[in-house]
C-alpha cells in the first residue's frame, strides 16, 4: 500500500484488530513494528514551524494534528513556550520517519480538499 492511498481509519482499525489477534495468541496475520524511542530532544520554535510548512499545514491544521490550540501552536513558533512531551514525541516521530511524516501529510491535504470542497457546495 502506497503512502500516498492509506486511509487512516481503515489503517487504525485493522492495526486493532491485529492488536485483539495478537493478545488473543494469533500472530499468523499479525505485523509487529518496532520503533526504539530515544530521549525527547529539544523542539525549538524553527523547527515547529519548519516541520509545520513541510506537512503544508495551517497553525490550526498542525494543532489540530497534535492535539493542540492555534494560540499554543502560535507560542511554540514565536519561542514564548515549547512543546509539551506529547507534542514532542509525536514531532519527534516525524522528524525521524519520512513515511510517518508522509502519512500526516497526506491526511492533511485530504483534509483540505474536503474543506475546499464543501465551500463549493
Amino acid at each position: 500500500m502506497s503512502m500516498k492511498n492509506i486511509n487512516f481509519e481503515s489503517f487504525l482499525e485493522e492495526s486493532v484488530n491485529q492488536l485483539n489477534e495478537y493478545t488473543q495468541g494469533n500472530t499468523e496475520h499479525v505485523e509487529v513494528v518496532t520503533y526504539k524511542l530515544r530521549d525527547l530532544p529539544e523542539i525549538d520554535f524553527a523547527l515547529v514551524k519548519e516541520l509545520r510548512k513541510d506537512l503544508n499545514a495551517t497553525q490550526k491544521t498542525f494543532g489540530d494534528v497534535l492535539g493542540v490550540s492555534t494560540r499554543t501552536v502560535e507560542s511554540w513558533e514565536i519561542g514564548r513556550s515549547l512543546p509539551n512531551g506529547s507534542a514532542t514525541r509525536l514531532m519527534q516521530l516525524m522528524l525521524a520517519n519520512p513515511s510517518i511524516k508522509q502519512s500526516f501529510k497526506q491526511t492533511i491535504e485530504n483534509e483540505n480538499l474536503t474543506k475546499r470542497e464543501k465551500s463549493f457546495s
